[in-house]
């Protein structure tokens, strides 16, 4: 995880090259991790830290690159993927179109 986080986060921050599919890469780790996670009561930091990494660098680089300011919704992504491992879903539990009910 810390190799997909790097080549994202690491190389926006360090080059503010902004690489799409090493975002898509951490995501899609991440959802992975996520689902052995699911009927755990502890979120791990490894993975908490990775979200609002990736949410933070998008966010700050986005403020003076116009390239990145067109990936903003996916900081918004990853803060959703958050919030929703939280709750204890995972991507599977989700129906696109379909409110949550609470």
């Amino acid at each position: 995880m810390e190799e997909l986080t790097d080549r994202a986060v690491g190389r926006l921050l360090k080059a503010d090259a902004f690489d799409a599919p090493a975002f898509d890469a951490l995501k899609d780790h991440l959802w992975q991790k996520a689902a052995g996670l699911q009927s755990e009561a502890a979120l791990s930091k490894q993975i908490s830290l990775s979200l609002r990494s990736a949410a933070g660098a998008i966010r700050s680089r986005a403020e003076y690159l116009p390239d990145v300011r067109q990936h903003l919704q996916r900081a918004e992504d990853f803060d959703r993927m958050l919030d929703l491992l939280i709750a204890g879903e995972t991507r599977s539990d989700r129906s696109p179109g379909v409110p949550l009910i609470i």
